[in-house]
């Protein structure tokens, strides 16, 4: 019986999230909620061999078996994508993977560095070590950044990386005393080497430590009134459209910069575009300014100021919705601009976090009302140490509205509205114009939108 195509894709990146989830639990109750949704959504699209893998999937709840749950997950992600590609249902037996290449001699242990390793296992764990690293680097205080250590041991134990294991072998003496630096450093090292191994589809050796000299630590108490005061004089300077408010928004924030020494930006400061005043890329370097002091509060010590983006260059762009049809629309959107390029996509709070910290976008397009994670718990862990612009797209962020403030003051760059609900079809018709001269404008380009 041949499907929908409309349907399937929708349904196969939420299926296959789903089962993605169920790959990476560790508890019981959990496993047992994303089954039932599993079996809902089987149930909804009607095809027989979702629902009986389902079934099948769902026997290693009872005796519990973690190994044969975690792997019917993975057979479930395969299916749906098999379905998806086929345009119908597709007997079980056509999509069990291949037998893996000769990469490993017999005996190896898989764990080794250079063993290979399921890409399916691999696809499933790169997002949640990725949203980890992310829960690590925003630690504030040593019992979270425990836990989130815990977290990304046994993952790494569940992949068996051993790359992974040895890094974070010395973990446990940055808890106490507390280093946050140090702890952020080792997060990004961390998300890094998970990225290189992602893409090897092995495990690799990690890195050996690169010998740099440290910036003088910052007092943490200091830092932590320093940056949300420095973050809403950013949301000033970005506001600003006219020479004087810009000035003095730029002059606060150069006192606030010398009273701590952050050379870094100092040299951001002085970039400005205020003589000759130009207020289109005001908003985009605003939010340049408070990503890099975010980043400065995280570290605990003053950073190398990031490196300009060539001329040229196009926006690297990231969309967050939960409705599969509403990311289609706001990609194509901003399809019609050729400074942005959509690089990621998410379903979810969760998957944003991990997206974020993973592809490092210039400007993630964000909705606010979405399962495990809404938009204002995305933005809250974001203005601790996240980096980009975010514009929110979202019905639920009406000018004046308690959301709207509220994202106003965690940093958003610009709100806009869905003309006619959370699922609006007519996005791109009603506020394709508005959507994009946020976007330019956010992105530090000018808000002309071209023709």
């Amino acid at each position: 019986m041949t499907l929908d195509r409309d349907l399937l894709d929708a349904f196969v990146p939420e299926f296959e999230a789903e089962a993605v989830r169920l790959a990476m639990v560790r508890d019981v109750a959990v496993a047992g909620r994303a089954l039932d949704q599993l079996r809902a959504m089987a149930a909804a699209l009607g095809v027989p061999s979702l629902a009986a893998l389902v079934e099948r999937t769902a026997q290693a709840l009872d005796p519990l078996d973690w190994p044969a749950l975690h792997a019917g997950a993975e057979a479930l992600a395969r299916q749906a994508l098999a379905i998806g590609a086929a345009g119908a249902d597709v007997p079980l037996a056509e999509a069990q993977p291949e037998a893996p290449p000769e990469a490993l001699a017999e005996g190896a242990e898989a764990s080794a560095p250079g063993a290979w390793l399921d890409r399916e296992m691999l696809e499933a764990f790169a997002p949640e070590f990725a949203a980890g690293c992310a829960r690590l680097a925003a630690a504030p205080d040593a019992a979270e950044a425990g836990r989130a250590l815990d977290n990304l041991r046994a993952m790494a134990g569940a992949v068996g990386l051993a790359s992974l294991r040895t890094m974070l072998e010395p973990a446990a003496a940055l808890l106490d005393p507390h280093d946050p630096a140090a702890l952020h450093a080792l997060a990004g090292a961390l998300a890094a080497q998970a990225e290189r191994v992602v893409a090897a589809g092995a495990d690799l050796p990690p890195p050996a430590a690169a010998e740099a000299p440290h910036a003088a630590p910052l007092d943490a108490e200091l830092l932590a009134a320093f940056a949300p005061e420095f973050t809403a004089a950013c949301q000033r300077l970005g506001a600003a459209t006219e020479p004087a408010t810009a000035l003095r928004a730029a002059e606060a924030l150069r006192g606030m910069a010398a009273a701590l020494g952050l050379d870094s930006l100092r040299i951001l400061l002085d970039a400005l575009p205020l003589e000759p005043f130009a207020p289109a890329a005001l908003p985009g370097l605003a939010a340049a300014l408070a990503d890099h002091a975010r980043a400065i509060a995280a570290a605990g010590h003053d950073l190398p100021p990031p490196e300009p983006a060539p001329a040229g260059a196009r926006r690297r762009v990231l969309v967050v919705d939960d409705s599969a049809m509403m990311r289609r629309l706001v990609r194509e959107t901003l399809a019609l601009d050729g400074e942005f390029e959509v690089v990621g996509e998410a379903a979810d709070g969760v998957q944003a976090l991990a997206a974020m910290a993973r592809l490092a976008p210039d400007l993630t397009m964000l909705d606010i009302e979405m399962p495990e994670l809404d938009g204002i718990g995305v933005l809250r862990r974001w203005a601790l140490s996240g980096g980009g612009a975010v514009v929110i797209v979202s019905s639920a962020a009406r000018p004046g509205s308690a959301t709207a403030v509220e994202a106003r003051r965690l940093g958003v760059a610009g709100i806009v509205g869905k003309p006619s609900g959370a699922l609006s079809p007519d996005l791109r018709e009603r506020q394709g114009v508005a959507l994009l001269r946020t976007a330019r404008r956010a992105a530090g380009l000018p808000v002309e939108v071209p023709r």
